[in-house]
């Protein structure tokens, strides 16, 4: 990586010069989760990944108030305008984005996120216990060798937001150093925020380039969820990414980087 960088409050990292990408994280928040792609990103594009915001509890949370502070960091980086990318709780900001300022949007990759929290894919199931069992490996009483051990214990029945592909060891550790790293309070933020979420009868109204990635192992969000998030996008596309679940740009970041290459290039982006 070029170079990383840090303000004192809003965080990010960048490497690289030329057109910019943003890329904005899941729920956790953390400006780590997309780290794979700005490196790679770098050799032809600015690319900035940025933590979501951190804010206290309130029951009128709204996606927008966190991508008007994503606005605010790239007005303090001096992006005018950048191809987007959100991933989960992410891609609803980066929907909000190019809904409400599209001025500020060239393109967006929308990947494993959907446009309304009716979609999960909780029910009587496997999944749905492997996701209740992922709650219990941050309890601060567990030594950090339990909650790794849970962790991949979620991950082989594909809970939440793990899966079974060879990167989910490192997103292990990757949500063992930033999985509540902002915090308790912050995360129940989140959780209402995305929880009032609802674009589905505005996609129409999206005019920039999207493409809508899923991996196939994502359990959290239903095929069914990304098929008709793009298919209400014009001119959207979907690719699938081959043994990745919903953290697929961390766990098999060499498949998902070259997919967002492919489709950038195709859109001369």
């Amino acid at each position: 990586m070029e170079r990383v960088r840090m303000t004192s409050g809003k965080e990010y990292i960048e490497a690289g010069a030329g057109p910019a990408i943003v890329m904005l994280p899941g729920m956790e928040g953390s400006k780590w989760f997309w780290r794979y792609q700005v490196e790679a990103f770098s050799e032809r594009y600015r690319a900035v990944s940025l933590d979501l915001a951190v804010r206290k509890p309130a029951l009128s949370t709204k996606i927008g108030d966190y991508a008007r502070e994503v606005l605010r960091l790239m007005d303090s980086l001096d992006v005018e305008s950048a191809i987007i990318f959100g991933e989960s709780m992410g891609g609803m900001v980066t929907q909000y984005l190019s809904l409400e300022h599209p001025e500020r949007v060239r393109a967006i990759v929308l990947c494993n996120t959907m446009d309304n929290p009716r979609r999960w894919g909780f029910g009587p199931n496997m999944f749905t216990l492997a996701t209740m069992v992922h709650q219990l490996a941050f309890l601060p009483a567990l030594t950090d060798d339990q909650r790794r051990r849970l962790l991949m214990w979620v991950g082989r029945h594909r809970g939440f937001v793990m899966d079974p592909s060879p990167g989910n060891a490192d997103l292990t550790e990757y949500l063992m150093e930033h999985g509540l790293e902002c915090g308790g309070a912050a995360y129940v933020d989140r959780v209402i925020a995305g929880g009032s979420a609802w674009f589905t009868g505005r996609l129409h109204e999206i005019a920039v380039p999207a493409l809508v990635m899923r991996g196939t192992e994502d359990m959290l969000v239903k095929p069914e969820a990304a098929l008709e998030l793009a298919g209400r996008i014009p001119g959207a596309e979907v690719v699938l990414i081959d043994g990745g679940g919903h953290c697929c740009p961390h766990t098999v970041p060499g498949l998902t980087t070259r997919a967002i290459e492919e489709w950038l290039r195709r859109k001369g982006l």
